[in-house]
């Protein structure tokens, strides 16, 4: 039969996948603000022709850096997909699109593959190993609380 991964197996593939794609963008955000610096990465920007380049470097390094350590531990799973999903498609049209698909050639397949990770993961969330599944369950048994002692 073709069924999806039971609960346990799936929360487990979440979480590989999230800190697998949490750990890229992590480092290169770490390598954006602490190898390269702001200076380095905005010529390297202002090099590929992308729009207001030390805005743009700013952006993608404290994303990179701050929704992958997000990620990593499951926090604001949606917010950081979203702003991270945001950079990878920048990177694409600014940057790997014009390259074809290969990554040898400069293509868009990384970033492609990475905006499809991020897109499930805020499409299904990060699984029960993560700060958002906790917050989640906190909420609802403050909520069951709430009407049992609002019902009185």
């Amino acid at each position: 039969m073709n069924r999806p991964l039971p609960p346990p197996a799936r929360d487990w593939a979440l979480l590989l996948v999230r800190v697998l794609i949490g750990v890229v963008m992590f480092a290169h955000g770490y390598q954006k603000l602490v190898i390269n610096g702001i200076g380095r990465t905005t010529d390297g920007f202002e090099n590929l022709s992308i729009p207001l380049a030390i805005v743009s470097a700013s952006f993608v390094t404290v994303v990179e850096f701050a929704a992958g350590a997000l990620l990593i531990i499951g926090a604001l799973t949606p917010v950081a997909c979203g702003l991270m999903l945001v950079i990878m498609v920048g990177a694409a049209v600014f940057v790997h699109i014009p390259n074809g698909i290969f990554i040898t050639d400069g293509g868009w397949e990384l970033v492609g593959v990475i905006g499809a990770g991020l897109i499930a993961l805020a499409a299904v969330g990060p699984g029960k190993f993560s700060v958002d599944h906790v917050v989640r369950g906190r909420q609802s048994q403050l909520e069951r609380e709430l009407e049992r002692v609002t019902s009185r």
